[in-house]
């Protein structure tokens, strides 16, 4: 393969922001990357979500040029960037590590950047510490301007990256799994701020994260990716009710997979035994499986019986098996109240209903995740 090039000074009118146009990285005989497509808006908050090795950190280390694509093209803002080296694109990076100057306080971190533009882009001494003292005060580290980072908590230690990398007021922010390192807690409350923060700014981001709470809590939209290609781009809704292929169903939230028949006229079959036809894969959330006590029971229900019980706070996860729909365990979450409702405990016989609404076929010829007729 040979590498596509354009001149830098192409510009490509267009609507987005940033447009990836088919990103091949080869390593050898290896595809870490594989003819790789996608635009992003403007003001965007973009997750690349997936497996180690699927290449989301190659695909973002590709958009800043720190590697360089074997084929393809990366235009940012109407201009192709392919070939520019890191210090001419337009954008900001937070790393997994921080990477902040240890010799250097939070301020002389955060202004580094900016003392470093060339003369004739560099701010005055005035407006660049009032750039500062904004940023510090927008991540909240007034109280600790003077500290170096050996001093800060590894939350801490992540605003000033935030704060550095947001200093120069770039068109693109790239967060590299930043709060990979930090306990769930601090985790949690960091995910929520900087949020709230790239909303405030408006900035284009892209977040690589293994982490799909993350993803589905932060992002406007999510790139699910695997072996080196996309499996779906979609709203954090679209990605966890409708995916799109077998691997998003089951990488993004827990799934039950049930064997299922469909017959000529495409009608699915759970009950195997008064079915015959294609077989066929059914998706369904644990959170879409009505469980009701035997006093409760319906035609539409199965019997299901109790094989074990996770508590996990909000919610109680109960592993049954139904013999009616040929599964050998599937996973329902009820809430606490409810749970108590059902009076039941390990082996009882409960019942179940599964929501034909919320049910996916996955159709093995497609390779794709559909929606229930």
């Amino acid at each position: 393969m040979h590498k596509a090039h354009r001149e830098p000074t192409d510009h490509f009118p267009q609507p987005d922001y940033l447009r990836i146009e088919n990103v091949t990285k080869m390593y050898d005989d290896f595809a870490a990357l594989d003819d790789v497509s996608l635009t992003i808006e403007r003001g965007e908050f973009i997750c690349f979500l997936g497996p180690s090795g699927c290449g989301k950190t190659t695909l973002l280390r590709i958009i800043a040029g720190l590697e360089e694509q074997t084929q393809g093209l990366i235009i940012q803002n109407g201009e192709d960037v392919s070939n520019q080296p890191p210090n001419m694109r337009d954008f900001g990076i937070v790393f997994q590590s921080y990477a902040l100057f240890p010799n250097l306080s939070v301020e002389k971190n955060i202004a580094y950047g900016l003392e470093n533009l060339p003369r004739v882009q560099r701010p005055s001494r005035k407006a660049m510490m009032a750039r500062v003292t904004e940023l510090i005060e927008t991540v909240g580290l007034q109280d600790h301007t003077k500290k170096y980072p050996a001093q800060l908590s590894g939350g801490q230690q992540q605003r000033v990256a935030l704060a550095r990398a947001l200093a120069c007021e770039p068109g693109l922010l790239l967060l590299d799994e930043p709060l990979s390192a930090l306990d769930a807690k601090v985790r949690q409350h960091l995910r929520t701020e900087i949020h709230k923060l790239q909303r405030t700014l408006g900035v284009t981001t892209i977040m690589v994260t293994h982490d799909q709470e993350e993803a589905l809590a932060m992002a406007d939209r999510i790139v699910v990716m695997s072996n080196g290609k996309i499996e779906q781009i979609g709203t954090p809704t679209e990605i966890y009710q409708r995916p799109a292929t077998p691997f998003v169903a089951e990488f993004v939230g827990n799934i039950n997979l049930i064997d299922a028949v469909k017959d000529q006229d495409g009608a699915l079959g759970l009950d195997q035994v008064s079915y015959t036809g294609a077989q066929t894969k059914v998706c369904l959330r644990p959170e879409d499986i009505i469980c009701r006590p035997k006093s409760q029971a319906a035609p539409d229900m199965f019997e299901a019986y109790i094989q074990d019980v996770e508590f996990l706070g909000a919610f109680y996860r109960t592993h049954l098996s139904v013999p009616g729909i040929g599964a050998k365990t599937i996973m329902a979450d009820i809430g606490c109240h409810e749970f108590v409702k059902l009076e039941a405990s390990l082996g009882d016989k409960i019942y179940v209903r599964l929501l034909p609404e919320r049910l996916r076929t996955f159709d093995a010829e497609k390779e794709k995740v559909e929606v229930s007729a």
